[in-house]
């Protein structure tokens, strides 16, 4: 798998970010997030920016059980919001803090898989795929081993379980609430493909 990582300053920038607030578990996954995204879109003849595409990835659970999540907005949303201020900050244009927001505050959502902007649709397929193994059988699995030798997939599950768990009982309102209720979504956590 030839996956080029953005490393310009705002690419830095945003693993620095996540870094300092995620367990390095969630940053692990944020990177598979990335590639994962690449691999599935590249499977169907999509490409991204890959810059847009790498931050949204990094920062997508920016406020997920961290000191940024402020105790009532969905996480998705909230970490859209400081993902887009960060794009700002940087120096990026509106429309690519845009993106990245619809990227972050719609990841969960299953109809991203058909946005039109592949950043959008990569984050959400990357995201779905590293978590609960959706579209798994649509990247071959010499490109799936690759990614997990470069970032071991190890203790996923048992982080995400009580993360998820705490944002749905306290935000029942919430994507992650509904998933939780209603389609036994820890249990998908539980029993993804690379949870143990």
């Amino acid at each position: 798998m030839t996956v080029t990582v953005p490393d310009s300053a705002v690419a830095r920038g945003a693993l620095s970010l996540a870094t300092s607030v995620e367990s390095a578990v969630l940053v692990r996954h944020s990177q598979r997030t990335y590639l994962f995204g690449v691999g599935l879109l590249a499977a169907v003849g999509r490409t991204a920016d890959a810059e847009v595409l790498y931050v949204a990835s990094l920062l997508h659970d920016l406020a997920l059980g961290t000191d940024l999540d402020d105790g009532t907005t969905p996480f998705q949303l909230r970490g859209a919001g400081l993902a887009a201020r960060f794009m700002l900050d940087g120096g990026r244009t509106e429309a690519e803090a845009a993106t990245v927001y619809d990227a972050v505050a719609f990841h969960m959502d299953l109809a991203s898989a058909d946005e039109t902007r592949a950043e959008v649709a990569g984050v959400h397929l990357g995201a779905a795929l590293d978590v609960i193994g959706l579209r798994l059988d649509q990247l071959d699995r010499s490109v799936v081993d690759e990614v997990l030798s470069l970032l071991p997939a190890t203790g996923l599950a048992a982080e995400l379980v009580p993360i998820f768990a705490h944002e749905a009982a306290s935000k029942p309102y919430s994507t992650a609430g509904i998933l939780v209720r209603d389609f036994a979504f820890l249990d998908l956590i539980g029993s993804g493909p690379f949870a143990h």
